[in-house]
C-alpha cells in the first residue's frame, strides 16, 4: 500500500523535473536565436544569413512562453460599402 502512494509523488516530481528540463532548453533556443539574429544584423558573419529560420525559432519559442512578438497591432477596419438606391425612372 505503501508503494502505490509514493508512485504518484514519484511521477509528480518527474514531471516537474521534465518541466524544469523543457524550460531550460526553450530558454537556451531563445537565447541562440536572439543572439544569431543580432550578430547578423551587426555584421558580425562575412555572408549575409538568412534570418528566416532563427527568427521563426524565437517567435515559436516565445509563443510557448505566452509572448506575442509582433502580434499587438490592431486590424484594420473593413470600409463599408453602402448600396445606392436607384432613383431612375423607367422610360
Amino acid at each position: 500500500m505503501a508503494e502505490t502512494l509514493d508512485k504518484p509523488a514519484k511521477q509528480e516530481e518527474q514531471e516537474e523535473s521534465n518541466s524544469r528540463l523543457g524550460d531550460v532548453v526553450k530558454i537556451v533556443l531563445l537565447g541562440w536565436a536572439m543572439a544569431i539574429l543580432t550578430a547578423n544584423y551587426l555584421g558580425v558573419f562575412k555572408q549575409s544569413l538568412d534570418p528566416t529560420y532563427p527568427a521563426s525559432i524565437l517567435s515559436g519559442t516565445a509563443a510557448s512562453f505566452g509572448l506575442a512578438v509582433g502580434g499587438n497591432r490592431k486590424k484594420k477596419e473593413e470600409p463599408t460599402i453602402k448600396e445606392q438606391q436607384t432613383t431612375a425612372k423607367p422610360k
